[in-house]
């Protein structure tokens, strides 16, 4: 048990760092404003594969709450809790039922389209103004960041030594 919340609050923790750190950053999409990589996705979805679900969203939870708390952006945790559960929700799914098909970059792409959907979706019901017409946008954004982020999980999985795959288990 202790073993299991350590590695647990390990990946949180880098989670949180590796959010925080790209926060700091501007965006790096001037075509989609506010759009990130989203690299602390990474360590999501690392824990996914490498610890299972429940302990995966833990470290979800983890990142949401402490990234906005930390980074004083509480009132954008409305916006990206349903988002980052509902991308979350798509990672395990395909992960779990389609996997040997579709490979992890390409769990990361639908998982970061996902993202931006909800999250427009949930704004323009906050701010009551149809925000959609920035999504194909924010698609290319989105694409490009799981693209990325699925990339680096694919080159953790693949590289990483079986030893250590086998003690995370």
């Amino acid at each position: 048990m202790a073993k299991r919340l350590t590695r647990t609050a390990l990946f949180g923790a880098v989670a949180l760092i590796i959010f925080m750190v790209e926060n700091a950053f501007p965006p790096l999409f001037a075509f989609a404003p506010g759009a990130k990589l989203g690299l602390s996705n990474a360590v999501i979805f690392l824990a996914v594969i490498l610890l299972g679900y429940a302990d995966a969203f833990s470290v979800l939870i983890v990142k949401l709450t402490f990234g906005s708390i930390f980074t004083g952006q509480i009132s954008a945790l409305m916006y990206s809790a349903p988002a980052g559960i509902a991308s979350f929700a798509v990672t395990a799914l395909l992960y779990r039922f389609a996997f040997d098909r579709i490979g992890i970059p390409s769990i990361s792409l639908f998982s970061a389209v996902v993202f931006n959907i909800v999250q427009l979706g949930i704004a323009s019901l906050i701010a009551g103004v149809n925000l959609m017409t920035v999504l194909p946008v924010m698609l290319v954004a989105g694409v490009i960041a799981g693209l990325t982020v699925g990339l680096i999980c694919w080159l953790t999985v693949r590289y990483l030594p079986t030893k250590i795959l086998f003690y995370m288990r």
